[in-house]
């Protein structure tokens, strides 16, 4: 069940409950309806999640596995990219033979960069089998272990990895988890650079004579032949095939986009070929999506500052201080998120937690209280409050105020209390002891008479 980001239905609620006038408050388009299965948009700069639609629900991960086998790559490689080879063994060209392949052919030598490059670009299955073979010492098994070992350290729960590059139907992943592993490879920046990559072309090896040109299926970085799908926000990612999952006749995209300095992960998971309306020959229903998104979530959302560090919150009174009776609060952090485009920051609410008053001594930066910042009745982050001054305590307010403060506490209540009792009672024993002398001295007087 698809469930639209938390954002767009609290504005939504937001504009019908205060009827604010035309224009003053975010009018969105109406957002793009995705038809894939499952989709996860979050924004890098601030990690909020700007759209989910059912992404924990397992899918077939595909050719996306290459994502985790490059995570493996780079993890243990990274340094040697460039100095470490290998050979195309035959077992491999033979076992990936008929399926999408970068013409990498047995015996040919290449290096750790250059299989990424033909792996990212072209999702080639003989990059992939090929660099697991060799850097696992022929133990394929031991390396799809790793694999799902580091997906695991990544923090993907619900992934399973069998091959190194999708081939194998039991690899399993969800939406969530491709973010995952792909923010973590963002981290390489020999990633971003690679499979932000148009095109690579390929020097010639032992079997071409000639380079040869390796085209990305990433078709929306390619402003030249991209057509409809190109978008100059976008920055990198990769597809499960360039056909669709023959079990499922979807096709998957995990990419990532950054225009004025914002950056999104996009993950769209199991969109219908008939997602694609672009027309072209060569339908790809993820990307066609993803492309939708990319203009949605740009056209109507940016990351603004929901505080002014400047500009003083909340003012409460001081005790103890003969300089100031009252102390102004400013926020200690400008708490970006993510607002409409066409609004700032007066569109949410703000919720105070302060105590009564505050007691000097107080050091300016000191914590006072915090700030909770709603939109439309959900939560978006809670801030700090700080002493916008130094305010000395003025020792004899002080001390007045101690006393009367022992005046009225409990403890001097108690001490009264207890004295009052001791006093009645020594006044009861003083009493019947005046009684008992004064009875024994008039029966001894009466005896001597």
């Amino acid at each position: 069940m698809k469930r639209l980001f938390m954002l767009f239905l609290a504005l939504t609620l937001l504009v019908c409950c205060l009827a604010a006038p035309a224009g003053a408050m975010f009018d969105p388009s109406p957002v793009y309806e995705v038809k894939a299965s499952s989709a996860y948009i979050v924004n890098t700069d601030t990690n909020i999640i700007l759209y989910e639609k059912d992404s924990t629900a397992q899918v077939p991960a595909g050719g996306l596995t290459k994502l985790m086998c490059a995570a493996l790559v780079l993890t243990n490689y990274g340094d040697e990219l460039d100095t470490r080879t290998f050979q195309m063994p035959f077992a491999i060209s033979d076992y990936v033979y008929g399926t999408d392949n970068a013409d990498m052919r047995s015996g040919e030598t290449f290096t750790l960069r250059e299989a990424l490059y033909a792996m990212l670009l072209r999702n080639a299955n003989d990059a992939a089998m090929g660099m697991a073979y060799q850097l696992s010492g022929n133990d394929l098994a031991g390396w799809v272990s790793q694999m799902n070992s580091l997906s695991q350290q990544i923090g993907t729960t619900n992934s399973t990895w069998t091959d190194a590059c999708g081939l194998d139907s039991g690899n399993v992943t969800t939406a969530v988890d491709m973010y995952l592993i792909l923010r973590y490879l963002m981290g390489f920046d020999a990633f971003v650079e690679i499979a932000g990559t148009a095109t690579f072309q390929m020097p010639a090896k032992e079997k071409h004579t000639k380079p040869f040109v390796l085209t990305s299926q990433n078709v929306a970085l390619n402003q030249s032949s991209g057509g409809k799908f190109y978008r100059s926000a976008m920055k990198g990612g990769m597809c499960d095939v360039l056909g669709y999952q023959k079990d499922t006749g979807t096709q998957s995209y995990v990419s990532w986009a950054s225009q004025d300095g914002e950056t999104y992960i996009f993950c769209v998971m199991g969109s219908p070929d008939t997602a694609d309306t672009y027309g072209y020959s060569t339908r790809r229903p993820a990307l066609y999506e993803t492309t939708q998104l990319i203009d949605w979530v740009y056209s109507s959302f940016s990351v603004q500052a929901a505080l002014d560090p400047d500009q003083a919150l909340a003012e409460i009174p001081v005790k103890y201080s003969s300089e100031t009776d009252t102390l102004l609060l400013y926020p200690d952090d400008q708490m970006m998120t993510i607002l409409p485009s066409s609004s700032d920051s007066s569109v949410t609410q703000k919720f105070f937690h302060l105590p009564e008053s505050a007691a000097a001594p107080i050091k300016q930066g000191d914590v006072i209280g915090t700030v909770e910042i709603r939109l439309a009745g959900e939560t978006i982050g809670v801030v700090n409050l700080v002493a916008g001054q130094d305010v000395n305590r003025n020792p004899v307010l002080f001390a007045v105020a101690q006393f009367q403060a022992f005046l009225g506490s409990l403890y001097l209540k108690v001490v009264l209390a207890l004295s009052a009792i001791a006093l009645a009672l020594y006044g009861v024993w003083w009493i019947q002891n005046a009684i008992r002398t004064q009875r024994s001295w008039g029966s001894s007087h009466i005896k001597r008479r």
